[in-house]
């Protein structure tokens, strides 16, 4: 958005000061409870039915969902402001500091919570993939690459202007940086990252052998994910089009939107991944031909997060929990332990033969880690 006299990114019209309506706050509004309502089954999930399998990549998305209310409450105020009546004809634009005001702390808001986001992605790949070390790297480069942008979007914001009361009060006197070369060198970085983390953990999904509802499930799950993706790409194209023809108040309600948009839905992806306890309990088709014992659960949600097979540690479980499989088939069992997985040193695992549907025979040790 562009005054002459002001710093801010968002073009200001002569009546209100952004003129954002309904057609921003209500996405807002619907994304940001979806997104709680998926982070508080996700604790659901691990505080009552997983106990004790919290982690510190929890913590981070629900601080990121914090920060998504908070920016909502941001826009809510925003929409406020605008839909307030003027009738000061000397001055056309009265509420104009305070909007100013509200638009730094959005954009301060977001920046925060979209690098959070996806420090937590790569907190939750480093436990995932904790015995592929090139991942490993992988990771610790992009965290390196998250931290210094993070460190670009909110310094370059805060100390866009000298003074920085200078970004909300036009009458200060002061210098400032352009804002739109930080709005694309934050938004371009931001989608190289975005992209990163969504291609890292697809060699490894490739290599999963699940049956094929579950296998829908997971791409579903990561096609969410390349949605987030995309959108980053279209609330850089779409603000900068907007603002270039000269549409004052599309490129504010774009950049507002998509925002949003983007931040919820990456939220509500890392959600989904983890929620199959839920889907084992609500939902049992979903995951299993038949219901599933503790045990067999447990190792089911740990083949499906790839963490049995990253550790190779499914053997022992499956040779603890197999005796106790009578007359019935786990289809992901079959489908995962596959030949094509990988142990804590890379190589392949053997394949697993299909449960049958009588009694299982107990084997020895030698005998059961050649089957």
């Amino acid at each position: 958005m562009m005054l002459t006299e002001s710093p801010s990114w968002f073009v200001l019209s002569q009546n209100a000061t952004a003129n954002l309506g309904l057609t921003a706050l209500l996405p807002a509004l619907i994304l940001t409870t979806f997104a709680l309502l998926v982070v508080l089954l996700r604790w659901y999930s691990k505080i009552h039915l997983r106990p004790g399998t919290w982690h510190f990549e929890d913590i981070l998305f629900t601080f990121a969902l914090l920060l998504s209310v908070g920016m909502t409450a941001v826009i809510g105020a925003e929409y406020r402001v605008d839909m307030a009546p003027t009738n000061d004809i000397r001055s056309p634009l009265p509420n104009l500091p305070y909007m100013l005001k509200l638009v730094f702390a959005q954009c301060l808001i977001y920046q925060i919570a979209i690098n959070v986001v996806k420090t937590a992605f790569m907190h939750q790949y480093l436990r995932l993939f904790s015995h592929l070390r090139y991942l490993r790297y992988y990771c610790f480069g992009l965290l390196v690459l998250i931290f210094g942008a993070m460190v670009w979007a909110v310094f370059g914001l805060v100390f866009l202007c000298s003074p920085v009361q200078a970004y909300w009060n036009v009458k200060v006197v002061g210098r400032c940086m352009d804002a739109e070369d930080h709005f694309w060198s934050t938004s371009i970085i931001g989608i190289v990252i975005d992209w990163a983390i969504w291609i890292l953990p697809m060699p490894v999904i490739r290599s999963l052998k699940l049956p094929r509802r579950q296998k829908w499930g997971l791409w579903g799950v990561f096609g969410l994910g390349c949605l987030a993706c995309v959108v980053s790409v279209l609330r850089l194209a779409l603000v900068n089009k907007a603002v270039h023809e000269g549409k004052a108040t599309r490129s504010g309600t774009y950049a507002v939107v998509l925002s949003s948009v983007e931040l919820n839905v990456a939220i509500i992806c890392a959600s989904l991944a983890v929620l199959k306890p839920l889907y084992a309990k609500w939902i049992p088709a979903m995951v299993s031909e038949h219901p599933l014992s503790a045990s067999e659960d447990t190792q089911m949600l740990r083949r499906l997060t790839g963490l049995a097979v990253l550790n190779g540690d499914s053997l022992e479980e499956d040779k603890t929990a197999q005796p106790h499989a009578h007359g019935r088939r786990d289809t992901a069992v079959a489908g995962l332990s596959c030949s094509g997985g990988l142990n804590s040193q890379g190589s392949e695992i053997p394949a697993r033969s299909e449960r049958s549907r009588g009694p299982v025979q107990s084997t020895s040790k030698h005998e059961s880690s050649h089957v």
